[in-house]
């Protein structure tokens, strides 16, 4: 199938499994920052399986990431997290140098933390690792970047890390954003502590000292620290 046809018949069986219910329920949890077809996890797992059956994976590169950015236009919520979901599946070796712009278009476009937490630590992170020259340049424009969802990312890429975390840059984002009071932002940087203190407690508890981390980021860090 073409890319049409895959956009076509994927929209046509979320509109199918849709249940108004769930909607509202769903679309209430999200602030009803989104619509939503009312299609749970469970179901779009199984439907994302069907289309790979059926050759979703034989895409080329360039299908793919133009099939994801239909996905990302579309105004159901489900047409995102599926497009997602789908993503997670893809191996990093077959990144390119030039999909951290893509990545950036997709966390910059219908954002919110339900499509950022997942592109952050599982795409973001992945390129980060393969092509890490073009990744470090990037997060320098990150950084100053007026999207609050730009900088939680650079905050967050590395949560899978664990000892590969590189620490001076996790200290300088979290020394330049503390005094940021955005909820996301001071999250994020309790999260990311949170995750390094699960193998380096020590250091944690030193960087909540010296950036004199208060609140929401404190807790966060300190939460499985004795």
């Amino acid at each position: 199938m073409s890319v049409n046809e895959f956009c076509k018949s994927l929209l046509l069986e979320l509109k199918e499994r849709g249940n108004p219910h769930r909607a509202e329920q769903m679309e209430a949890y999200m602030r009803h920052q989104f619509i939503f077809f009312g299609v749970m996890s469970a179901e779009r797992s199984e439907l994302l399986k069907k289309l790979r059956s059926n050759g979703l994976d034989m895409l080329s590169g360039t299908e793919k990431r133009e099939l994801v950015k239909r996905l990302w236009q579309e105004e159901a919520r489900e047409c995102q997290l599926l497009a997602l979901e789908w993503m997670l599946k893809w191996n990093s070796k077959e990144y390119v140098e030039q999909d951290l712009d893509f990545f950036e278009h997709l966390i910059l476009n219908k954002s919110w933390w339900d499509t950022v937490d997942g592109i952050a630590p599982n795409l973001v992170g992945k390129f980060a690792k393969r092509f890490p020259e073009i990744a470090r340049s990037n997060f320098e424009c990150w950084e100053k970047h007026e999207s609050l969802w730009l900088r939680r990312a650079c905050l967050i890429f590395q949560l899978r890390y664990r000892m590969d975390t590189d620490l001076p840059k996790l200290q300088h984002w979290i020394s330049l954003f503390k005094f940021d009071k955005e909820f996301f932002i001071q999250k994020a940087i309790g999260w990311s502590l949170r995750e390094v203190s699960k193998w380096n407690s020590e250091w944690v508890k030193k960087i909540v000292v010296e950036e004199q981390l208060q609140g929401l980021a404190r807790r966060e860090a300190l939460k499985y620290t004795k």
